[in-house]
């Protein structure tokens, strides 16, 4: 049942955009931190929307209460989520998300998915979520696990496989698919192409990607770098705004690209209201 949607906003209001949060437990703090980093809220502000932080309840049906008063939602990256819920292997635990908010975020992405129109950015482990969301599957370990089409090695994609300036400057180029969301939103073509940052271990993996969602988007080593929803797709049919995608444009704020990714997500939220 899709979730109804109350009238309490005027028109001038700017876009109203949820946002996951991540939670941490440091010492002498056992019930927990929620938090956000200000790169993405200020991106969604730049943007002209406004974003509304949406902690990891306990009780997911309050978010119920929530959602209708929303005009998108951006799920946020962070650290890797439990690979119980696709069936992969154990990983240490101090690259996975708090349970809880695993928890919360798998079940949050399934009501927004399934039960709202909602337009989505998904970013980073916000994008490989979408695909867990829908039944998807994740290489674990890019750099120990996949192997290039060439037969080469992976591009150092993680922060800690680089050194010197580039673990944080490193930025390389995307071969989009024609016609595709992505290319759209951030105003390129396959001719031109898409630089981004990287800052990631995993990845969606290609024989995977989750009901409803296809790749847009890869890297020169073949690592699925954007999702969106297939052509024949009801969300395609309906022309909802949902993408994921594996680079970080918050942290590219000087990019037009980055930044026309995220007025476009925005003008698709404001497109929604009365």
């Amino acid at each position: 049942m899709m979730l109804s949607r109350p009238a309490l906003r005027m028109n001038h209001d700017l876009p109203r955009i949820g946002l996951n949060m991540s939670l941490e437990r440091p010492a002498g703090c056992a019930s927990g931190e929620a938090m956000a980093p200000l790169a993405y809220i200020d991106a969604v502000s730049g943007a002209g929307g406004v974003a509304l932080c949406i902690p990891p309840y306990d009780d997911i049906n309050v978010v119920r209460t929530i959602l209708p008063l929303l005009d998108g939602f951006l799920f946020i990256g962070g650290r890797d989520y439990l690979p119980q819920r696709y069936g992969g292997h154990t990983q240490p635990e101090h690259e996975l998300v708090d349970a809880r908010r695993d928890r919360f975020d798998i079940a949050l992405a399934e009501i927004i998915l399934e039960e709202t129109d909602l337009p989505v950015l998904g970013i980073c482990g916000g994008h490989q979520l979408l695909a867990i969301a829908r039944g998807g599957a994740l290489i674990q370990d890019i750099r120990t696990e996949w192997v290039t089409p060439q037969g080469k090695a992976a591009l150092p994609h993680a922060k800690d496989e680089r050194r010197g300036p580039e673990a944080t400057s490193f930025l390389h180029a995307l071969t989009l698919r024609e016609n595709s969301l992505v290319a759209q939103a951030t105003g390129s073509t396959p001719a031109t192409g898409l630089f981004v940052n990287s800052f990631h271990h995993q990845a969606v993996r290609p024989e995977s990607v989750g009901d409803g969602l296809c790749a847009s988007a890869w890297s020169a080593d073949g690592v699925i770098e954007a999702l969106e929803p297939t052509p024949d797709s009801d969300w395609s049919q309906s022309g909802r705004f949902l993408l994921g995608v594996q680079w970080h444009p918050e942290r590219m704020p000087d990019q037009s690209p980055q930044r026309r990714l995220f007025r476009s997500f925005i003008d698709a939220a404001a497109g929604r209201r009365p």
